[in-house]
């Protein structure tokens, strides 16, 4: 029985898919009392949507609207996009997911992390420990957790993006806008169209490819990724190749790397410096070993750090070139 001092923003409804949802993540490791008990606590406390100014703003998103305070200041981001423009807005989230079990929080964040409380992965997060920390804003996308966010919301004001990844320049400015932040985006967004037209002048014409080494072959992101889309911005021209409708990658056997022909690639990975994880023989016959290269570069930039500052680390490298 839910407690009755809960916000009147949470139903009935909502306070049961909470005990679901714990039921399922959390009693099995015998945490259900704690988790119900922390909930219990947060939903006693005043509505997070007020804020301390009393100011209210309703922001539309992909499942709907949602009431928020004029200014969140204590904000759990779900993901690296959310986390990344936290961050990059000057702001340290209270909570954070990360990316898998045997993951830390974005270290390219640095400093900007210190005092954030890991609360569970991007798989999983952990409803306990999310209300533990009363947050006053949530932040995700449906396509992560769509079906935690009836609970979520019944936490804290939730937004979602409708993706992780695609069009993350829009859900930058949609999660500003739920930050209260939209100037400061718009800001930083310029800055990094500006950085990246100065170096179009150099890379136009230019083509290119971005490569991650997958079980079976290779996998290359196209122009609507995160990381084709900044080179993108750069000036290059990411290559032909029969891209998927959802995700705008291609997958590519280790027998036809020679359709591989762009002037230059990145292969991104986690390995030593030096270690492009594919056999030399193979590289050898990509088009990129011809011409400009074939360069090793951060997976946990290029791939995972979805984001602004994420994407001003990918300038930084193209013009190290």
């Amino acid at each position: 029985m839910r407690s009755a001092t809960c916000s009147p923003n949470v139903t009935d409804a909502q306070w049961q898919q909470i005990v679901d949802a714990l039921t399922r993540r959390e009693f099995g490791a015998g945490l259900g009392a704690a988790a119900l008990a922390a909930l219990t606590a947060a939903c006693a406390r005043p509505d997070a949507a007020t804020g301390s100014d009393g100011e209210q703003r309703t922001v539309t998103h992909a499942m709907g609207t949602t009431t928020v305070s004029t200014r969140p200041s204590r904000i759990v981001a779900l993901d690296s996009l959310p986390i990344d423009t936290v961050v990059t807005l000057g702001k340290t989230p209270i909570g954070a997911a990360q990316a898998g079990s045997a993951d830390a929080l974005p270290a390219y964040l640095g400093g900007g992390l210190d005092g954030t409380t890991v609360v569970g992965s991007i798989a999983e997060p952990n409803l306990e420990a999310i209300a533990a920390l009363q947050p006053d804003l949530i932040l995700s996308s449906k396509q992560r957790h769509g079906d935690l966010y009836d609970a979520l919301s019944a936490i804290a004001p939730t937004v979602f993006a409708v993706s992780p990844a695609v069009d993350w320049q829009g859900t930058v400015r949609l999660f500003a806008e739920a930050m209260g932040e939209t100037e400061a985006a718009e800001a930083e967004l310029s800055a990094f169209h500006a950085r990246a037209a100065a170096l179009s002048d150099t890379t136009r014409g230019r083509t290119a490819h971005v490569i991650r080494v997958m079980d079976d072959g290779l996998r290359l992101h196209g122009p609507g990724t995160f990381s084709g889309s900044v080179l993108t911005a750069a000036g290059y021209t990411i290559t032909g190749q029969p891209w998927d409708a959802k995700n705008d990658m291609s997958e590519i056997s280790l027998e036809n790397v020679a359709t591989i022909d762009s002037d230059i690639a990145f292969v991104a990975n986690t390995s030593a410096p030096g270690d492009l994880g594919i056999d030399p023989a193979l590289v050898g016959q990509m088009g990129p070993s011809r011409r400009e290269g074939v360069h090793q570069t951060d997976y946990r930039v290029w791939i995972t750090g979805i984001g602004l500052t994420g994407a001003n680390l990918i300038l930084d490298d193209l013009g190290r070139l």
